[in-house]
């Protein structure tokens, strides 16, 4: 990868001055992007044989719980865009078109997934209370990069209760949930303040 060419997002920098991507008491957790420290990028590279995503053209920043990786693609230097990168394929998911737009997405996604419970839940849920503050810090540390548009956004998702939800999106598949916005809504919401043409493309990371 060619991270020397590479300038690193203003807020991934600051994140890192912070201690916020390294394990310990000021660490951000941030549901589904679990962070690189900016030390493990640095040294991709050189323990490449360790990791399952390399490709001179994806500059790591975060990973999934299964193991997926998000990253910068950087084959176009001046313009990187963030991409998802399956660990057991050779494509990668394009999630949108600069860190800050990712975050913000991840947020969305976040609030409109299966994350959350009424009473009781699974072991991978978390009540409404905690959820809400998660989304307050989120807000608190990453609002000064975001649109002033998507922090009000932001604060009227903290101004909802959970809702039902039933699922229908899949064939024969019906599930049902707490949200506090639909994935229908949460679509809509990218469609405008995020979309651009290239988001939810495939891109191929595996090249040599």
């Amino acid at each position: 990868m060619k991270i020397s060419n590479f300038e690193f997002p203003k807020l991934f920098l600051d994140m890192h001055n912070l201690g916020w991507t390294k394990p310990g008491s000021d660490y951000v957790w941030f549901n589904d992007m679990e962070w690189y420290s900016f030390d493990e990028i640095l040294t991709w590279e050189d323990n490449k044989e360790s990791h399952i995503v390399n490709s001179p053209f994806i500059i790591p920043f975060a990973h999934t719980g299964g193991g997926d990786v998000w990253g910068w693609y950087i084959e176009d230097i001046k313009n990187p865009i963030v991409v998802l990168c399956y660990h057991d394929d050779t494509i990668g998911k394009v999630y949108a078109q600069n860190f800050e737009e990712a975050l913000f997405r991840h947020i969305l996604e976040f609030v409109s997934e299966s994350n959350f419970y009424a009473l009781r839940g699974e072991s991978y849920q978390i009540d409404c209370e905690s959820a809400k503050r998660y989304i307050l810090e989120w807000r608190n540390k990453f609002g000064q990069y975001f649109n002033p548009e998507w922090n009000k956004e932001i604060e009227k998702i903290l101004s909802l209760n959970l809702k039902n939800y039933k699922d229908i999106r899949l064939p024969r598949v019906n599930l049902e949930y707490e949200v506090f916005i639909t994935p229908e809504e949460t679509e809509k919401l990218i469609n405008k303040y995020i979309m651009f043409g290239k988001i939810d493309t495939e891109v191929v990371w595996d090249i040599e």
